[in-house]
């Protein structure tokens, strides 16, 4: 049974806050407030839990990983439950890898619901919601009142839930004969119709006709059901085994409700499956669009079965997945060049299509193989065509998990012309070398004969139903032959075996006979029933039945069958005639209730006397070995039980006034009994000298008939009377027990003597009362329950208290020595042994002594146990590299209460973090995640039932670099020459053998390591032969395994070559200057370098008043010079130096100390360093003026304007070493000469500067043209308003003719507002620009009136004739434009273009968009519209684009070229 969840809406109830949307799809966030501070954040899920379908008594978690800040709390819960008891619900939290985890161990189906994941922190909540379904295993008792109810209740859909139609193995009803399976319906209703002959061939269905009938009839039904869940059901694709190991099918449809559940069933059991666990469960059920694909994977010979997808309760799709294995294996094929080669392989079971695979590649029909199937498709053959030499290799069969495979080895042609190809041969080469077709015949012979048996089996089912059908009254038909009614043989045999019991329905009473067999009286309605005769048949007779319940007598017979009386309307029925076979005869009954003699017989079969409906009946005589009973009577009367010598039983028959008659005694193994009458006297039993048992009989008011004493071995007992005093049990001879009998008041009649070696014991009273015992013995160690290994003895031993006897029975039946059983005694020990324990010896073992009993029950099993191919395989060891999974499998056998558990060092594994367990019924799978060499150890499996336990053992190892070799290093020897070191192995060498050790070496001093070489394994020290004497040496040693290298070991101090020689100390430190920042010194070499030379020094400072020297540099950095600026001084302390000299032993002697230096500058008048005298700035800009100084004591700063103080609002800023002057927003009137003043003790010091604050000056007024004298021209104009107000303005004039018309300056600064021009010609057009400059630039030009040739003409009538005009004038437009130039740096450079227009254009020239027509080194003509542009030499800024503007009245034009300066 499934049980599904309700999924509930997951809001709390006055929640509020800001819903967020997580990246996580399905989680819910509630943000308390609107803005979250910087840096926080709400919680949120970058894992949310996945929804899980398990099956009841594993193992069930959830796991999730949350953020936030601050770090939230999870907490978990469910919707309809409690999650508080600890022992079904455990919260889990692993730092390392921040997972939360909510674990279900031994989950059950009342935990199946919608579980929550609440992740809360102050600033919000974040919750997600999973289900969790269980499925359901077994039948629980507690659910059947709940079943029951729910039907009282009228809640039948619950009830009437539907199950899958094919239901399982263990619950599947004992099937009738020809009984066709339901998975035939449920196979067609899915099938191809292409398959109907195929799966109708399978199941033995041979009426087509029929078949299809009743199959339209299921598929109309079905589609109704279907069309409440699904819509557009199509594409059924049965199960088939795919390339990689799995197997799939696959179907489309539409489900109507989105929620609707979907189940898969095998064999009519539910299986569960996942959804998006695709790799942790072995079922999988993917959606993909429409597609709904079905897959396992790890496919074994138990996957094979029955397999239904349903939604809710209506099937949509059934397939069956059939296992197949290989009668006959393809074999290795040696194949010539160029000839083809054939793969063949016979199958058990017929498949249309094996996956066939060449060099681990899939193949196909194609041009290069052939794959061809016999009509019976139990042959699969695999040609490849052609073959060359680079097709050999390995080729394989794989029908589902069963795969065969074999090489093809391919030779070359000897013969073939060298460079041509061979010939294409005609010949195959290959073959299986059996008899293929026959293997394939016998196959399907047996394949047709069982079809033929199932054919059968329905015929004769049908056949059978429609007799019964056409039969009016099937009750009035009396059983004939054997084999035909089983179950009334089942029960006459039922009530055979009951006891004769005192009631007015009474059986009759059995004949003796010889037979083995066993012989009974028929059943008559009233409850009468007949004697059956004896005979000497081992089979069994029995009479007729008649509608008023008589049987007819059987007779007896010679045969193995059984024989029968005939049964007569009146009741009559024919005597059976006695017989000498293994039959059962029986005396018939008649409607008076006379019954027919059983006759007797010597057969070892039973005989009872016939019954009369006046309770009369026939005596059953005979020396069988069966049961011998008299006949009952109505009045109760019986007839008497004869005598007999078999080892049967005699009773006595019952009369219905309770009086019985007598039962003969006999000298058999049997059991005398004496009847029992209704008025409760009894007929005497016999007494006997057979090992049975006497009794006697019991009377209605509670008299009973003594039993009569017997020699035999059996027990004889006195009756018990209705007012409780028992008739006395006579003495006897047998090993067995007397008993006397006890009494409704309590008091029991006394036990007689006997000789037998049995036991005595008194009775008991209702009252309590004891009758007198012979002794009074006891148990002190009885039996207990025992489990016993299957194959292995197993002993029962029973302790008494005294020396007595005593007998085992087992489940109820008396035990005794043989068949593998020893019950032996040893004083007051009493024992059973069991040699080898088997199934059959399971059961209740009891031993009896008197009255005493102690029981125990055994068990018999087996320990569970490993094969021997898959421990051997197991016990490889496993050998993975640092960062891979380890995965360790193990199948076995499945049982019941079977315990697996993984080990690793003696420390037992749990499915969580990097750990992954698996267990399915028929094996067990391990995976360690990302390994580390620690992880390497014992890898132990446990199988564990109440037998015992079973251990297999693996090694992990895990395979890394090897680990750094021991240390310290050890100098073995060192000398002038030679440097020996030692060291140790590494303690981890990562799981394989170091091969071999580098070694490297570093001279003192140095930064580069340079490798000496490598030694084996074996050896762990090196010999240095290359050393200088003096010198230090550094060395690493690293281990190298195939995994890599080691981490190295390295000298922990230089080893010195030879002995250590230090050189003399170097002459005292002198200061040469100081400063707060600086002291410089300076020493004298060391007298006397002991021969060494030295390499550098080391400087060392003390502070004044402290007593530690501290270096300056290291011994590895030395000072190669004889002086020094020691710069780690504080300003204005003391301190004194001294200096070692460095060699290649190290340092030597320290020097004197120096004398003490005061870090501070030294005192000095100010001065002032590379001042600027003039500034200019554009008016309101701010003003800056930055003066650096130099001054010891810091001067004090003064600055003046025009020998004046400074107006408040200009700011001074001083820092050390330098004074800034601050206009924030100058005016013209700031313009002034600003003077600094610096005075210290020592003395001061001035300087000035002159800033000029000023604009771009006004254009000058109109300009005016005068000539005074021929050729000259005086140009004047009205001064710029600006003149008055900046001294540093001044004037440029630009002049401009009708004949180079060119613009160029003919005069600047001129600090005047005339200027004279000259050379004038006459003819020629003038014109000039007057423009305004100072510090900030040019201002707009002022335009002269045009000076020239037509100024002064006057202007001619045209005396009324007109004349047609003809203009000129078009804008600018270049006709030959610039070129690129790229000239090398100091070459001279000429670049010219024409320009036409008229208007003659301006024509100006830019660099980088700057004009560059006035800049002097540039040498600029335009002569006739052609305009050139020269450079005497090239400098690197020249470089850039240069652009060509020309501009009239009429338009402008320009062209651009680029100059790239060469080095």
């Amino acid at each position: 049974m499934f049980k599904r969840t309700k999924v509930t809406d997951g809001t709390a109830t006055g929640q509020v806050g800001f819903r967020k949307k997580s990246k996580v799809p399905g989680v819910m966030i509630t943000q308390y407030i609107e803005k979250l501070p910087e840096g926080k954040s709400h919680p949120d899920f970058t894992r949310k839990p996945i929804a899980l379908t398990i099956q009841e008594g594993k193992f069930a978690f959830f796991k999730a990983i949350v953020t936030g800040d601050p770090k939230p709390t999870v907490v978990w819960s469910r919707n309809n439950g409690d999650v508080s008891d600890p022992a079904r619900y455990q919260s889990k939290y692993d730092p390392n890898s921040n997972e939360h985890t909510f674990e279900m161990p031994h989950v059950k189906p009342d935990q199946a619901d919608t579980y929550k994941c609440f992740a809360k922190n102050e600033y919000g909540q974040a919750m997600v919601t999973v289900v969790l379904n269980v499925i359901e295993v077994g039948f629980k008792m507690t659910k059947a009142p709940q079943q029951q109810a729910e039907v009282a209740n009228c809640n039948f859909k619950k009830v009437l839930k539907r199950r899958s139609k094919v239901v399982p193995k263990a619950e599947e009803p004992e099937k009738k004969e020809g009984e066709i399976d339901p998975k035939f319906w449920e196979l067609l209703m899915s099938a191809d119709k292409k398959d109907y002959e195929r799966i109708c061939a399978e199941f033995g269905v041979t009426d087509f006709r029929w078949m299809l009938k009743k199959l339209n009839e299921m598929k109309r039904e079905r589609e109704e059901e279907q069309a409440e869940f699904v819509k557009n059901l199509s594409d059924l694709k049965p199960i088939h085994i795919n390339a990689d190991g799995t197997a799939s099918f696959e179907l489309e449809f539409d489900l109507l409700d989105p929620s609707s559940s979907i189940y898969l069933y095998k064999d009519g059991e539910m299986i569960p499956y996942t959804k998006e666990l695709g790799d942790k469960m072995k079922h999988c059920l993917r959606k993909v669009g429409r597609k709904y694909i079905f897959s396992m994977r790890d496919l074994m010979p138990e996957d094979a079965g029955f397999y239904q997808l349903d939604v809710e309760d209506v099937n949509m799709f059934s397939t069956d997945f059939k296992m197949v294995d290989f009668l006959v294996k393809i074999q290795e094929v040696k194949a010539m060049e160029r000839e083809d080669a054939v793969f063949e392989c016979v199958i058990s079971a017929p498949l249309s299509k094996l996956m066939w695979f060449g060099k681990n590649m899939p193949l196909e029909q194609g041009d290069k193989y052939d794959i061809e199937v016999s009509e019976d498709k139990l042959i699969h053959r695999l040609v490849v065509k052609d073959c060359m030499v680079v097709d050999k290799g390995i080729y394989a069969a794989c029908a589902g998990i069963k795969s065969c495979n074999a090489w093809l080895v391919v030779e070359a042609d000897k013969g073939a012309p060298k460079g041509k190809k061979s010939a294409r041969k005609t010949t195959r080469a290959g073959g299986s070398g059996t008899d293929l077709q026959k293997v394939a015949q016998e196959q399907q012979q047996k394949l047709d004969k069982e079809r033929e048996e199932r054919k059968e089996k329905i015929k004769a089912a049908r056949e059978a139903a429609a007799e019964a059908a056409a039969a009016e009254e099937p009750e009035k038909t009396a059983d004939s032959g054997a084999g035909k009614d089983k179950g009334a043989a089942v029960e006459v045999e039922r009530i055979d075996k009951t006891s004769v019991a005192a009631t007015t329905t009474v059986a009759g009473d059995s004949g003796s006979g010889h037979s083995a067999g066993k012989a009974s009286g028929g059943a008559k309605q009233d409850g009468s029933h007949a004697d059956a005769g004896g005979g000497h048949s081992a089979g069994k007779a029995s009479g007729g039945a008649r509608k008023d319940g008589s049987i007819a007598d059987a007779g007896g017979g010679h045969s193995a069958g059984k024989a029968s009386g005939g049964a007569k309307q009146d009741g009559s029925h024919a005597d059976a005639g006695g017989g000498h076979s293994a039959g059962k005869a029986s005396g018939g009954a008649k409607q008076d209730g006379s019954p027919a003699d059983a006759g007797g017989g010597h057969s070892a079969g039973k005989a009872s006397g016939g019954a009369k409906q006046d309770g009369s009946h026939a005596d059953a005589g005979g020396h069988s070995a069966g049961k011998a009973s008299g006949g009952a009577k109505q009045d109760g009367s019986h007839a008497d039980a004869g005598g007999g010598h078999s080892a049967g039983k005699a009773s006595g028959g019952a009369k219905q006034d309770g009086s019985h008659a007598d039962a003969g005694g006999g000298h058999s193994a049997g059991k005398a009994s004496g009847g029992a009458k209704q008025d409760g006297s009894h007929a005497d039993a016999g007494g006997g000298h057979s090992a049975g048992k006497a009794s006697g009989g019991a009377k209605q008011d509670g008299s009973h008939a003594d039993a009569g004493g017997g020699h035999s071995a059996g027990k004889a007992s006195g009756g018990a009377k209705q007012d409780g005093s028992p008739a006395d049990a006579g003495g006897g001879h047998s090993a067995e027990e007397a008993s006397g009998g006890s009494r409704q008041d309590g008091s029991l009649a006394d036990a007689g003597g006997g000789h037998s070696a049995g036991k005595a014991s008194g009775g008991a009273k209702q009252d309590g009362s004891l009758a007198d015992a012979g002794g009074e013995p006891g148990i002190t160690s009885g039996l207990s329950d025992i489990l016993a290994t299957r194959g292995q003895p197993a002993e029962l031993t029973v302790k008494m208290n005294t020396d007595c006897d005593g007998a085992w029975f087992k489940d109820g039946e008396p035990l005794k020595s043989g068949g593998g059983i020893s019950i032996t005694k040893d004083a007051n020990i009493h024992k059973l042994t069991i040699h080898s324990c088997r199934d059959t010896d399971s059961g209740l073992l009891r031993f009896v002594s008197g009255d005493l009993s102690t029981e125990g029950r055994i068990t018999v099993g087996d320990v569970p146990e490993f094969d021997e191919d898959d421990l051997h395989k197991f016990s490889k060891p496993v050998i993975v590299r640092v960062g891979q999974n380890a995965a360790f499998k193990m199948p076995f056998q499945p049982q019941e209460s079977l315990t697996v558990s993984w080990f690793k060092d003696g420390t037992e594994l749990k499915d969580g973090g990097g750990v992954k367990i698996v267990r399915e019924p028929n094996h067990s799978r391990l995976l360690l995640r990302d390994c580390l060499r620690s992880d390497t150890g014992e890898i132990k499996i446990q199988l564990k039932n109440p037998f015992g336990a079973v251990e297999a053992t693996s090694q992990l190892i895990v395979l890394d670099r090897p680990g750094p070799p021991e240390g310290p290093v050890e100098t073995v020897e060192t000398t002038s020459s030679v440097i020996e070191i030692k060291w140790n192995p590494p303690k981890d060498d990562g799981g394989s053998a170091v091969t071999n050790y580098i070694i490297e070496r570093q001279e003192r001093g140095h930064s580069l390591w340079t490798k000496l070489g490598d030694v084996s394994a074996e050896k762990t020290s090196f010999r240095d032969r290359n050393v200088t004497h003096g010198k230090k040496y550094s060395y690493r040693i690293y281990a190298e395994n195939p995994q890599g290298l080691s981490d190295s070991l390295e000298t922990a101090d230089s080893i010195m070559a030879g002995i250590m020689i230090l050189s003399g100390p170097p002459g005292k430190p002198k200061v040469v200057s100081t400063s707060k920042t600086c002291i410089n010194l300076t020493w004298t070499p060391p007298e006397d370098d002991k021969g060494v030379p030295i390499i550098g020094y080391q400087v060392e400072k003390r502070k004044k008043d402290t007593n530690q020297w501290l270096a300056l540099n290291a011994i590895n950095e030395p000072i190669e010079d004889v002086n020094y600026a020691v710069k780690d001084v504080t300003e204005g302390a003391e301190y004194e130096f001294r200096v070692s000299a460095i060699n290649e032993s190290g340092a030597g002697d320290a020097s004197p100390p120096s004398a003490m230096a005061c870090a501070k500058n030294p005192n000095m008048r100010p001065c002032f360093k590379d001042p600027e005298d003039f500034l200019v700035v554009r008016a309101g800009n701010s003003v800056r003026v930055k003066i650096s100084y130099e001054a010891e004591p810091p001067p004090h700063i003064t600055w003046l304007k025009d020998d004046e103080p400074i107006a408040p609002w200009i700011n001074v800023i001083n820092t050390e070493g330098m004074s800034q002057l601050v206009i924030p927003s100058s005016k013209r009137s700031d313009s002034a000469i600003y003077t600094i003043k610096a005075k210290n003790s020592v003395g001061e010091a001035f300087f000035d500067v002159e800033v000029r604050v000023t604009d771009e000056p006004k254009c000058p007024g109109p300009v005016e043209l005068e000539q005074t004298v021929y050729g000259k021209v005086a140009v004047s104009w009205v001064p710029s308003p600006d003149q008055e107000l900046d001294d540093r303005l001044y004037y440029v004039v630009s002049q401009h003719d009708s004949n180079t018309r060119m613009w160029k300056t003919v005069a600047d600064r001129l600090f005047a507002n005339t200027y004279t021009a000259h050379n004038i010609l006459p003819g020629i057009e003038y014109h000039f620009r007057v423009y305004a400059k100072n510090d900030m630039g040019l201002s707009d030009p002022s335009q002269s009136p045009t000076w020239g040739a037509n100024s002064n003409r006057v202007p001619i009538s045209s005396n009324g004739v007109s004349s047609m005009e003809i203009s000129f004038e078009r804008p600018p437009s270049i006709l030959v434009p610039l070129k690129v130039h790229t000239p090398p740096k100091g070459y001279q450079l000429y670049m010219t273009c024409a320009v036409r227009g008229c208007p003659t254009p301006n024509v100006s020239w830019y660099l980088n968009n700057t004009c560059i027509n006035s800049d002097k080194n540039y040498y600029i003509t335009n002569s006739c519209g052609v305009c050139s542009m020269y450079i005497l030499r090239v400098r690197e800024n020249d470089g850039g684009e240069y652009r060509v503007v020309a501009v009239n009245s009429l338009g402008k034009a320009e062209c651009s070229t680029k100059l790239t300066v060469r080095d």
